[in-house]
């Protein structure tokens, strides 16, 4: 069986030499991105989701509760 040289990181996911993977720290900015595009799907879901919450009243009454306590910090 034909193993790469080189397997993507968990976290990050940049490909890393196997004999590196120790040695391996991944980009902060590289490790957001990689994350965000893990959560694509939840992230274009939520709009839709956040508005069937708000036609529920459970949701109606969060939004009532959120405007009376804005109103009265002004």
């Amino acid at each position: 069986m034909f193993l790469s040289r080189h397997m993507p990181c968990e976290e990050c996911g940049e490909s890393v030499d196997r004999s590196a993977a120790t040695s391996h720290v991944c980009n902060p900015e590289r490790l957001l991105d990689y994350r965000m595009f893990r959560m694509r799907d939840e992230i274009n879901g939520f709009e839709t989701r956040f508005h069937e919450f708000l036609s529920e009243s459970r949701g109606r009454f969060e939004a009532w509760l959120a405007a009376r306590d804005v109103r009265r910090t002004f």
